[in-house]
């Protein structure tokens, strides 16, 4: 596709270039920028593409449910019978090259996604060849107004479908190849469309002259610098460069907040760190082999030693963490707490009772086949914790016999590889949602269980049918008592089977310097998650709520 600029786009990007309030934020690690802003490129765009230059229908507000976020929607309607979601829109808003946004972007969207499904555009559409699947059409119903027809009655289905990033029709309906298309200077609704300044070390996104909410936005520029180490990122982060990162830290004080004043840090617990385990590659498709796995792990060196006492122990083998506690019922899950222990000669006795044994006198244990083992588990290398941790995993697997390496690599090449199918074990945070529903949806989505476009949650590839089913009854009740009878089978179901091993929940890594901005999530003011990273659109209401200290 042809780029061309205006004269209007120039005089744009000349005001951004030396805009007063930049705001200095750090969303993920690369080895160097790539131009692309295409908000579903998973390794590289939508890092920096989702929220702030794409804005969904909806942002929902995981702390505090009751105070979600309309954004292109304005309002919605759930039908009785939970077969349809009606959207209205939100009318006035404009892309940012001055075209009209209505429903004919959102239907496009929605049928587009249909057209490429190698663009893992998020919206789970219904597959006649599966049968699965929760959209089965939308329906333009005016200018602003949009339904989606459902193939089943879902109770939860505006969780889903209110995260739609709509695209805008008159630039993606000419791009035959969505998923190799860089969107290297992007028209969205969001409030920072304008690339000011792009090299492989930084970028500056400035403001969308057409957004919709420019009275509120305080922010002229955002600024995305690239370290090449983390040395490089913590002396610019104690000397008050960098306005709002998510960096692991083990000692806030001595790390960071001792330099400046202005250098905070909060650490609320957070999401479930778990192991995905790659259940079709053996021997980790024998769930004894996995269950031995996680009674060799001594979780509490990962917790006191491995993430620097700044993580929470997770009750049950079940793959969420503390925050969920209502949803535990402990006369249903105590039999499976023996998982969670550190009992590595129960754990050698299981292996020798499956047949997992030294069968050439190596040393290591061998498949059931006599075939060798040697499990690798990937971990990005910078991010010391999760390093610490996997280096104690490898120590512990050996401790019984089996035979384990660390697949340390950059973090880019670990986002690259998830897709693949082409590992052993990975580990991985979960995504938090109202219920624990939402993680495991994403956990045990057979549409995300496809080789070569893998799910970052769904890589351990575990299907069952019961589990399923259990999650689309889950959507078809209002409930709460039916509910929790269901979570609890699943859960189960989780705990018998072991397709992930449960580690524990991580802090919420949320640094920030309050020295030019003030709006700040803190623990006083809770209003939305704090962290800037990908995966958290309540990033977009942080930033409409930051202002500019008054000198």
């Amino acid at each position: 596709m042809e780029i061309k600029y205006s004269l209007i786009s120039l005089l744009i990007l000349a005001t951004c270039a030396h805009a007063g309030n930049d705001l200095t934020l750090l969303p993920t690690r690369t080895n160097g920028y790539e131009r692309n802003f295409n908000p579903f490129h998973n390794a590289v765009g939508s890092f920096f593409a989702q929220d702030f230059i794409y804005e969904p229908l909806w942002i929902f507000n995981v702390w505090h449910p009751e105070h979600d976020y309309p954004r292109l929607a304005e309002s919605v309607e759930i039908s009785s019978d939970y077969r349809s979601v009606t959207y209205h829109l939100r009318q006035g808003v404009k892309w940012s090259d001055g075209e009209d946004f209505n429903a004919d972007d959102v239907v496009f969207t929605v049928d587009y996604a249909r057209q490429h499904p190698e663009y893992a555009i998020n919206i789970d559409l219904y597959d006649s060849e599966t049968n699965s699947g929760l959209v089965n059409s939308v329906t333009k119903i005016d200018d602003y107004t949009v339904r989606f027809n459902l193939l089943l009655p879902n109770s939860l289905a505006h969780q889903s479908i209110g995260a739609l990033y709509p695209l805008p029709e008159h630039i993606f309906s000419l791009i035959d190849n969505p998923a190799e298309f860089s969107n290297v200077s992007a028209v969205g609704t969001g409030p920072f469309t304008e690339v000011s300044q792009f090299h492989i070390t930084h970028i500056k996104l400035c403001r969308n002259p057409y957004y919709y909410e420019a009275d509120r936005l305080k922010i002229d520029c955002l600024r995305f610098p690239h370290y090449a180490s983390n040395d490089h990122l913590w002396a610019a982060a104690r000397r008050g460069k960098i306005d709002w990162m998510g960096q692991g830290i083990h000692d806030p004080k001595k790390q960071y907040t001792d330099f400046e004043p202005s250098n905070k840090v909060w650490l609320a617990p957070g999401a479930n760190t778990n192991v995905q385990i790659n259940t079709r590659r053996p021997p980790l498709d024998n769930v004894s082999f996995r269950q031995a796995l996680s009674m060799a792990l001594d979780r509490d060196e990962m917790l006191v030693k491995d993430t620097f006492g700044l993580t929470s122990p997770t009750p049950w083998p079940v793959g969420t963490g503390p925050g969920y506690s209502s949803w535990y019922v402990s006369r249903a899950l105590q039999p499976y707490q023996y998982l969670m222990e550190y009992n590595p000669e129960r754990a050698k006795k299981l292996l020798d009772q499956a047949g997992f044994v030294d069968a050439d006198g190596d040393g290591w244990r061998d498949g059931l086949k006599g075939q060798s083992i040697d499990i690798g588990i990937a971990v990005p290398g910078s991010w010391t914790d999760w390093f610490n941790v996997v280096l104690t995993m490898v120590e512990n697997f050996k401790a019984i016999g089996v035979n384990a390496h660390v697949e340390g690599m950059d973090a880019q090449k670990w986002f690259e590889r998830m897709p693949t199918g082409d590992f052993d074990m990975y580990m991985m945070w979960t995504n938090p949602g109202i219920t624990p529903w939402k993680i495991y949806s994403e956990l045990f989505d057979p549409n995300g269980m496809v080789v070569g476009k893998l799910s970052s949650q769904a890589m351990n590839q575990f299907r069952s049918g019961k589990m399923e089913r259990l999650l689309q009854e889950f959507t078809e009740t209002g409930d709460l008592a039916k509910q929790q009878s269901l979570m609890t089978e699943m859960q189960v179901i989780v705990a018998e089977n072991m397709p992930i091993l449960s580690l524990f929940a991580n802090p919420i890594w949320y640094e920030y310097n309050d020295g030019q901005y003030t709006g700040w999530v803190t623990e006083d003011n809770p209003y939305v998650r704090p962290q800037v990273h990908m995966g958290v659109p309540e990033r977009l209401i942080h930033l409409l709520n930051l202002r500019p200290v008054k000198k």
